[in-house]
């Protein structure tokens, strides 16, 4: 059978229509999770980019194989074997179009095509759009023999930072002035050390600096005060990138490559808005950001919703069993497949989640019977509390930190963090925490010190 597996990056859950968002931002995607599998409850172990895709593409968490920041100088774990490497091995004619491999050599290794999309005109790679990738794959898809087994990793970057849909998708989401006085949202983003940089256009970097001033010239107003107009921009990119998805899905069906083919859709991490006074970025280890759509399609299969609880490490050893190829002990994730196959599995992990980050924070989470306890081993510049204790089932946004008022449960969750983390290291032959071990990414450190050099500090 072949495999499709598309991501689209920085896609939150809480913004597709499948998953309960209120606005029409994937008519698209929406129809084709009508007819599979939709796991309602995947999270991702470790955040952002780089710790996220090194875990989905090789089932194995951070804490193994050592990539716990983005933009990090350490190298991978040398025994780990990525998906693509697995398949290639199988006989499986192995392509990419993504940005991935011009980032880390580990994510090279395996590609027989490496698909480059249409020329990016931006110093970075994920200025890529759906246009540009869809204008190399459906070509490449539609050029496929029937007898040739396939792997296709498609990564689309449309909703990260900045969020420049086409002018004419601006305003279907927002009416009203976003320099309305009165709607003052956004302006605390305006004291936070960022500010420099999304306000201020800078010569040597014509993407990031200066994109937020660049949305309030096109809509014509001085400066944006609400923050909901931005949010509306991150909707108007999915409609945008959904519209280029349904397209790759009709080219897959009237190929007649759908009657033999595995379509996985996964995000690597969310986004938060700026619920949390983190303005369009994706740290902190809420909900917003560690939650992600997984939605997976077997030939001719019912639709189903999922409820257990799904990591990304299982992408890759659900692809090796339903391509048949045996999942090697040291992988960490679980197969999938009997939920695809309707097969319930009597016994599933629970809940517990341990999750990391280690780019723009150094912090580990805790995810469990519905509390999540988020500690921190060193400061950040958000001046969060060292401790945050979330019950996500009557506070879903994550907005009361309970550390105080429920001491006895953040404490036990503390020593039962610390003890994962221990246990995990004795297991994967490991001798420190590689957050501390590492320290915060050279990205992290070089904001602490301009943040520090700033009027903010």
């Amino acid at each position: 059978m072949n495999v499709i597996l598309i991501s689209l990056d920085t896609l939150s859950a809480k913004h597709v229509g499948c998953y309960g968002y209120w606005r029409k931002t994937t008519p698209n995607i929406d129809k084709f999770a009508q007819n599979a599998t939709i796991f309602e409850n995947c999270f991702s172990p470790g955040i952002p980019t780089q710790p996220c895709y090194t875990t989905s593409l090789s089932g194995r968490v951070p804490l193994d194989h050592g990539i716990v920041a983005h933009g990090g100088t350490t190298d991978i774990k040398p025994d780990v074997v990525m998906l693509q490497e697995f398949l290639s091995s199988a006989g499986y004619h192995t392509a990419c179009v993504s940005a991935l491999p011009s980032m880390k050599a580990w994510f090279k290794r395996g590609w027989k095509e490496e698909l480059p999309p249409a020329k990016i005109e931006s110093q970075y790679p994920q200025m890529v759009t759906a246009e540009q990738i869809n204008g190399t794959a459906i070509p490449w898809l539609k050029n496929r023999k029937k007898d040739d087994k396939f792997f296709l990793f498609l990564h689309y970057w449309d909703v990260h930072t900045p969020y420049f849909a086409p002018m004419e998708y601006r305003n279907i989401f927002y009416k009203g002035n976003p320099g309305n006085p009165d709607l003052a949202s956004f302006l605390p983003f305006e004291s936070q050390p960022f500010a420099e940089w999304w306000l201020k256009p800078a010569e040597n970097d014509k993407v990031f600096a200066g994109w937020i001033a660049r949305l309030a010239q096109e809509a014509g107003i001085e400066r944006i005060t609400d923050a909901e107009y931005i949010t509306a921009q991150y909707d108007a990119e999915l409609v945008y990138l959904d519209e280029y998805i349904g397209a790759l899905l009709n080219v897959i069906n009237e190929a007649g490559l759908d009657e033999d083919t595995f379509i996985v859709f996964m995000s690597d991490h969310g986004e938060e808005m700026y619920e949390h006074g983190i303005f369009f970025d994706h740290h902190g280890l809420y909900d917003a950001n560690i939650h992600t759509p997984l939605i997976a399609k077997f030939p001719k299969m019912a639709n189903s919703r999922i409820a257990d609880h799904v990591r990304h490490e299982d992408i890759t050893a659900t692809i090796l069993d339903v391509a048949g190829v045996a999942i090697p002990a040291e992988i960490d994730g679980k197969s999938l497949l009997p939920f695809l196959k309707g097969d319930m599995p009597e016994k599933w992990r629970d809940d517990t989640l341990l999750t990391e980050e280690n780019s723009w924070m150094s912090k580990w989470a805790l995810r469990k019977n519905g509390f999540k306890l988020i500690k921190a081993r060193a400061k950040d510049w958000h001046n969060f509390p060292p401790r945050e204790l979330y019950h996500l089932l009557s506070d879903p946004n994550e907005m009361n930190n309970l550390v105080e008022a429920e001491s006895n449960i953040a404490d036990e969750m503390d020593k039962e963090l610390e003890s994962l983390i221990a246990e995990g290291l004795k297991r994967y032959g490991r001798t420190f925490d590689p957050i501390v071990e590492q320290g915060l990414s050279p990205m992290g450190q070089r904001a602490w010190e301009w943040i520090k050099k700033s009027k903010y500090w």
